[in-house]
């Protein structure tokens, strides 16, 4: 690189630096100000009070924070579609989507507010709502200013000479061939258990009901080598469409054997946990191969809208009958699948809301982020080292609420059970920061160029959105043996193939 480069190189940074200084400046104090706000709110509302029209007011709110966060991100990034945003409305769908529906003046029988949350414990109130609300509200502001942190700017590699520039290629050449090759041979394992997995699942859920899956006899436990190796399923499938540089044979290859896969899951009863993966399958076709514009991007939510109403009039008309009167209910705004997912998705708020409403600080067992870092490996240390542990879904479920079946959890709900409301917001802060980075990609990297960091960031992606209506240890566990054990293997057969060429010549 000649002095001439150099120079503007050292000027580009410097203007970055400032850029980024600022940037984090304005976030921090978006940050102190909005807890400041919280702090007032939870002190100034009383639990003798009526709070329906704070509630439609703070619902309202919800929809304007998730305008913030994507315009935001977008003017910070210049992208609308990306990994981070993608978490994002799961993030608020989860955890405020039955608030965004009661904002357009939307209700079910069933809401939050309207029914007990769980049996024999009681129907919270609008203050327990409202409460429930601001904490949310808060803890998905931070968790956006945290994320913005994670931003550097755009540094490219600095190369002047073209050797250097070839060697770039030829590595990166090279990462895309292992990828795809370790991939391929872990999918011929990986794809038929997978698939036989799901096949049995349809099986139970046929004979027994879907709920038999997680709360029976026939549920799967433990962390057998098959379970362990399903794991691998969409880390495969990301990996060989990048690997393959979406060769057209892969693509039709790995596209059938996801839609198999995707069939026997709604056969069996599970509408939701697929999604994740076809939204995340959609964003990487868009970013590495076909970008999809405005008018393709409307056909197709217009196609996935219709198909959505179709599978659910064909599932509903089964019990009831086929009648014009038993259709036009069927597909009426009332029943509509969509706002029913919603509402359902929302569902996960109520953790928090039940945390708040009675006490958050109910927990017997050491911090539950320690202790999913240290049995990330396997729960056996934790009885090694002699410390009580039990999983937050089984203890809070079965031991606290005392029901048969899983409760579910969320990320407000762990950082709340962990370190009570006003410092549960600073967790997701720290959360923000450390998720983005993982799952940041810039818009001008090319795949090609760096394909190991966009096959990271996208499988990390669909590891870590359950974590938004769960709690960590289990997706800390996925984690580890989905991405990094993968990642790790592609990496160190990189570095021992490319040493190999060095000494060679």
């Amino acid at each position: 690189m000649d002095g001439t480069n150099m120079v503007n190189f050292r000027n580009k940074l410097r203007k970055s630096s400032s850029t980024n200084v600022e940037r984090y400046a304005v976030y921090l104090f978006i940050s102190i100000l909005g807890y400041i706000a919280y702090i007032f709110m939870t002190f100034v509302i009383n639990n003798n009070s009526e709070f329906k029209n704070t509630i439609f007011v703070l619902s309202w709110l919800g929809i304007l924070l998730g305008v913030f966060v994507i315009i935001s991100w977008k003017r910070i990034t210049g992208i609308y579609f990306s990994p981070y945003t993608i978490f994002m409305v799961f993030f608020f769908l989860f955890n405020y989507g039955q608030c965004l529906m009661w904002a357009f003046g939307i209700h079910v029988p069933n809401e939050i507010g309207q029914v007990v949350l769980y049996p024999h414990w009681g129907v919270p109130t609008s203050y327990d709502i409202v409460k429930t609300q601001l904490l949310t509200l808060i803890c998905l502001l931070m968790f956006h200013c945290g994320a913005v942190l994670c931003y550097k700017g755009k540094i490219k590699r600095q190369s002047g000479l073209l050797d250097k520039k070839q060697k770039y290629i030829i590595e990166d050449n090279l990462s895309l061939r292992i990828m795809f090759n370790v991939c391929f041979i872990f999918s011929i394992i990986v794809f038929p258990i997978t698939l036989y997995y799901a096949f049995v699942d349809l099986q139970i859920a046929q004979t027994h009901g879907y709920r038999a899956l997680y709360y029976s006899e026939y549920a799967r436990r433990g962390g057998s080598l098959l379970i362990l190796l399903s794991k691998l399923f969409f880390p495969c499938i990301v990996g060989m469409l990048i690997g393959s540089k979406f060769n057209k044979k892969i693509r039709i290859y790995v596209y059938s054997v996801f839609l198999l896969y995707l069939v026997l899951n709604l056969l069996a009863g599970d509408r939701g946990s697929w999604i994740y993966t076809l939204v995340i399958l959609i964003w990487l076709s868009h970013f590495c191969y076909k970008p999809i514009n405005f008018k393709r991007f409307v056909f197709y939510a217009l196609v996935c809208f219709v198909s959505i109403y179709i599978i659910d009039v064909i599932v509903s008309l089964r019990n009831v009958g086929i009648t014009y009167d038993n259709v036009v209910n069927t597909i009426s705004l009332d029943n509509s699948p969509i706002v029913e997912t919603i509402f359902e998705m929302g569902s996960s708020m109520s953790p928090a809301i039940l945390l708040q409403k009675y006490d958050w600080d109910i927990w017997p067992y050491s911090n539950t982020y320690f202790l999913a870092i240290l049995t990330m490996v396997t729960n056996k240390t934790v009885y090694l080292l002699d410390i009580p542990f039990a999983t937050i879904g089984s203890w809070f479920s079965q031991t606290y609420l005392g029901i048969s079946y899983g409760a579910g959890f969320s990320i407000v709900a762990e950082a709340l059970l962990n370190f009570g409301p006003y410092l549960a917001p600073f967790v997701l802060f720290i959360l923000g920061y450390f998720i983005s980075t993982m799952i940041y990609i810039d818009k001008n990297n090319d795949y090609k160029n760096r394909p190991l960091r966009v096959f990271f960031a996208v499988a990390t992606l669909e590891c870590i959105i359950p974590l938004t209506r769960n709690y960590l240890h289990y997706q800390l566990k996925d984690w580890l043996y989905g991405v990094l054990i993968l990642s790790f293997t592609i990496y160190i057969i990189k570095r021992f193939i490319s040493k190999k060429r060095h000494y060679k010549y």
